[in-house]
């Protein structure tokens, strides 16, 4: 019961982080810097964000996504061609944080609006 404790507070603390830069990625995930951003030029969904600088940012849904190409390539066994078509005919998305943030504030909106 200690260790599944444990695993439930960095859950936490992975869920309430914005943004993860990509060393933090692959210790989470438990795959190499490198093969990160070849998965990055090869699925179209994983859509990672950039600073002025170039270093790269993900945010959770990145991380989820990465989790779930690892476990396609892993323990599925699927080719990156494989992933990519597999993700493209499934229902995961990976909505940008600008349309989460649209849809949070015509939702706000129409909520101000019907309280009027």
């Amino acid at each position: 019961q200690k260790g599944n404790k444990f695993q439930k507070i960095q859950k936490i603390k992975i869920m309430s982080k914005n943004y993860y830069n990509i060393d933090e990625i692959s210790q989470i995930i438990g795959e190499h810097k490198h093969t990160i951003r070849f998965w990055e030029s090869r699925i179209s969904k994983l859509k990672v964000l950039r600073t002025h600088s170039g270093h790269r940012l993900y945010d959770y849904e990145n991380l989820l996504l990465l989790k779930k190409i690892k476990q396609l390539l892993d323990v599925q066994k699927l080719t990156l061609d494989g992933v990519e078509g597999y993700l493209s005919k499934s229902k995961v998305k990976n909505h940008s944080n600008s349309d989460k943030i649209k849809g949070e504030l015509k939702d706000l909106l129409n909520f101000l609006r019907k309280s009027n």
